[in-house]
C-alpha cells in the first residue's frame, strides 16, 4: 500500500470520538462518554482534520458546529465502524461456534420477564456468547440499532417500517386483570361494554403495549379508558388495584406473578388476543446465525410460559 495513503488512513478510535461528538454536540460530554479527557478528544478531532485535509468543525470561543463535510465524514464513519465491527465478529465466528459479545436491546414491557431467564439459558446453550443488556423503547432501539449502537433488539411487533431482518420468535397473549367484580363481568359477557367508564388503565403511548393491547383486543370505546397512564408495568398494576379498574398484562409478565402481591384477579381473554414478539438486526450483519441462536432461546421460552 503506498505509504503516503496509509499514512492518512484514519483512527478509527479517534472516529468514534468523532461519533460521540456528534451525538452529544458539547465536548465535555462526548469525552466523558468516551472515557477520555476533553484535551485529548479536540487533539484527536484536529489530528482527523489534517489527515484527511478538511475542516470538520467549525469553531467559535467554547461552541461548535459540524460542516457539511463533517457531517458527510459522521455519515461515513458510522458504516465504516459498523463494517470494521463486522469484519471482528466474522473472524470470530469461523469456529463455526456462536462466540463473541452481543449487545442486545429489549423494550420494558419484555425485558423484566425475559432477560434473567435468556441470560441462564444462554451460559448453557451459547456459553461463548456475552449478552449485555439495553433497555429501552422501540423507537429508541431501532434509532440504536441503525446506529450501531446495539447489535440485535427483541421487540413486540409490528413496528414502523424499517430495513431491517426481522425474526418472528413466538406470541405472548394477554391477559385481563383488577377488580375481581369487574374481571367476573368481563369473562362472564366478553364485553367491554359491561365495565364502566374510565375503568380501564393502560401505560402511556411511549409503550407500544398499549397500543398493541387496545388492537389485539378491539377496544374501540375509548370511554372505557381512564385518563391517567403509567409510565411503566409496574405502576401500572399499582394504579389499577388502588383504582379498582382494569388493565391488561402480557402471559410473560403474569407468569412471573405480577399482580399476584396486588391481588389482582386475572383471567384469559377467549378471544385469543395476544402481541407477537420478535428480533430486528441490520441486514448486512454476518452475525446472524448467532443472533438465530438466541432467537431460538427465546422461542424456547415463550412456548415454556
Amino acid at each position: 500500500m503506498d505509504s503516503v495513503f496509509s499514512h492518512r488512513l484514519p483512527n478509527l478510535k479517534h472516529l468514534s470520538y468523532l461519533l460521540a461528538l456528534d451525538k452529544y454536540q458539547h465536548f465535555n460530554k462526548a469525552a466523558q462518554a468516551c472515557f477520555i479527557s476533553q484535551s485529548t478528544l479536540s487533539s484527536a478531532i484536529s489530528k482527523l482534520e489534517q489527515q484527511l485535509c478538511c475542516q470538520l468543525l467549525e469553531r467559535e470561543h467554547k461552541s461548535f458546529i459540524f460542516t457539511q463535510h463533517g457531517k458527510q465524514v459522521v455519515i461515513l464513519a458510522r458504516q465504516l465502524l459498523l463494517d470494521a465491527n463486522e469484519l471482528v465478529s466474522f473472524a470470530q465466528q469461523q469456529s463455526g461456534n456462536d462466540a463473541g459479545s452481543v449487545r442486545l436491546g429489549c423494550i420494558p414491557t419484555i425485558a423484566p420477564f425475559l432477560l434473567t431467564d435468556l441470560v441462564q439459558h444462554s451460559q448453557k446453550k451459547i456459553p461463548k456468547v456475552e449478552l449485555y443488556l439495553r433497555e429501552d423503547t422501540t423507537e429508541s432501539l431501532m434509532r440504536q440499532l441503525a446506529d450501531g449502537d446495539i447489535d440485535c433488539a427483541i421487540l413486540a411487533l409490528p413496528v414502523p417500517t424499517h430495513d431491517f431482518a426481522s425474526r418472528s420468535l413466538g406470541k405472548d397473549a394477554f391477559y385481563i386483570a383488577g377488580d375481581k367484580t369487574l374481571v367476573k363481568q368481563f369473562v362472564k359477557t366478553e364485553d367491554y361494554q359491561c365495565l364502566p367508564a374510565s375503568s380501564v388503565f393502560l401505560l402511556n403511548q411511549e409503550h407500544c403495549l398499549t397500543e398493541h393491547a387496545i388492537s389485539a383486543c378491539k377496544l374501540t370505546d375509548h370511554s372505557k379508558i381512564n385518563s391517567f397512564s403509567a409510565s411503566s408495568i409496574a405502576t401500572l398494576v399499582q394504579m389499577t388495584a388502588f383504582h379498582q379498574g382494569v388493565t391488561f398484562l402480557p402471559a410473560m409478565a403474569v407468569n412471573k406473578g405480577l399482580g399476584k402481591r396486588e391481588a389482582l384477579a386475572i383471567s384469559p381473554i377467549q378471544d385469543n388476543v395476544y402481541r407477537e414478539i420478535g428480533m430486528l438486526w441490520r441486514n448486512n450483519s454476518m452475525r446472524s446465525p448467532t443472533f438465530n441462536s438466541i432467537g431460538n432461546i427465546v422461542s424456547e421460552l415463550l412456548l415454556n410460559d
